[in-house]
């Protein structure tokens, strides 16, 4: 896991200022030192006095909370706890925001329960959650496409979650759950992913979001619109993608990603049902009840392997190429976000299939969950490449 970084810009936390009601900068209510600053504080000529407990009373009742430099408040707790970044990526009517939209609310519903894992959300982000939870899960309209990011190095404002799981060794471990989803415009051209998704330099897990209309026999499976969008301009912004990640972390475009991993979501995969040679049994949920985690994700290896071969077939031999090749450590999953297609600007029902299985792989990926049965031991950029091949090849 990365290093923390504010939930709203994204900006470092080496050092958070904290900050009254009022916004203005003032003295923490309880100054953690290392031993390093004790071994220097007699060397200060002015040494500042040491909070006290009154300090501290007077610090809660006047508000006083941990901000990033920006001046961003902080959610309770979110020092103490670990971070993953995750971004959606896709062009626009790939069914982003939907998707999200659904995953939390089954994590809200108790999804990961069987693993021991509770979740709980952010007061700010629970506040514009809930406006999409009822239009979509209650009203049954489709949300709206996300608008364009506006001014310079702008980035969508995040639904952060925390999740709280018990280890192996029987304490207890949380990270904080961080989603930005950003609009398809601004992921096409190199230059604009770098001015307005500034989430991606701090990403730790990418979901990237591909409709099966895009590929050339799956055409007639496209929604309105959707098939102008190309092939091209989905390989071309993979190929941007790539080489963001690598250029936030000064890297040669060329060079393996060890602290990135990748879900690939083929949404609206109900649809393919009808397609002759679609493998139906890979859309399916995941019973985390009768099947241990690790035969689970060997499972998800496998549907992989079968997804990708479908999808190649479907003429996207170039895509599936370069996100193969380029981007760090994918896994191919088929979703159904709403399990139907949308009427009249409504979906007659909302059944969700499939949502879970990216966000367990990446939770895998990030060291939350137990890794074993997705190759954790291949960490050599060669052996896993060669890996991808031999598992992938026809």
């Amino acid at each position: 896991m990365r290093r923390r970084v504010c939930p709203r810009c994204l900006e470092p936390l080496t050092a958070p200022v904290w900050r009254d009601a009022t916004g203005a900068p003032t003295r923490p209510p309880v100054e953690r030192r290392t031993r390093w600053q004790r071994l220097l504080d007699p060397l200060r000529t002015d040494p500042l006095p040491l909070p006290t407990v009154r300090d501290a009373a007077y610090a809660a009742a006047a508000n006083v909370v941990p901000t990033c430099p920006r001046g961003h408040r902080l959610p309770p707790e979110y020092l103490d706890r670990p971070t993953v970044v995750v971004g959606l990526v896709g062009l626009t009517g790939a069914s982003k925001s939907t998707y999200l939209t659904v995953l939390i609310d089954l994590l809200h519903e108790g999804a990961l329960a069987p693993l021991g894992i509770s979740v709980e959300m952010d007061e700010e982000s629970a506040a514009r959650f809930d406006d999409h939870r009822y239009r979509l899960l209650v009203q049954h309209q489709q949300l709206p496409l996300t608008l364009p990011l506006l001014g310079e190095g702008s980035s969508p404002d995040p639904f952060m979650l925390v999740l709280r799981g018990t280890g192996r060794n029987g304490a207890e471990r949380t990270v904080n759950l961080v989603f930005f989803d950003a609009s398809g415009e601004q992921l096409y051209r190199s230059e604009d992913m770098g001015l307005y998704g500034k989430f991606l330099y701090a990403a730790d897990s990418l979901l990237l979001v591909l409709s099966p209309g895009v590929f050339p026999r799956l055409r007639s499976l496209a929604d309105p619109g959707e098939d102008s969008m190309g092939l091209a301009r989905h390989t071309q912004m993979v190929v941007n993608l790539a080489n963001v990640l690598r250029a936030a972390r000064n890297l040669p475009p060329d060079a393996h990603l060890d602290d990135v991993a990748t879900a690939v979501v083929l949404s609206k995969a109900d649809k393919l049902r009808g397609v002759p040679d679609f493998p139906a049994e890979t859309l399916r949920d995941p019973d985390l009840r009768a099947m241990p985690l690790a035969h689970w994700f060997a499972d998800v290896r496998t549907t992989s392997s079968r997804l990708v071969d479908f999808l190649e077939v479907s003429g996207g031999s170039n895509l599936l190429t370069a996100v193969l090749h380029r981007l760090p450590r994918p896994t191919v999953h088929a979703v159904s976000a709403t399990g139907a297609d949308a009427r009249d600007g409504g979906y007659p029902r909302i059944a969700p299939v499939g949502v879970l299985d990216p966000l367990l792989v990446l939770l895998a990926r990030a060291g939350f969950l137990s890794e074993e049965g997705l190759d954790a031991e291949s960490r050599d950029a060669e052996e896993y490449g060669a890996g991808l091949r031999g598992e992938w090849s026809r």
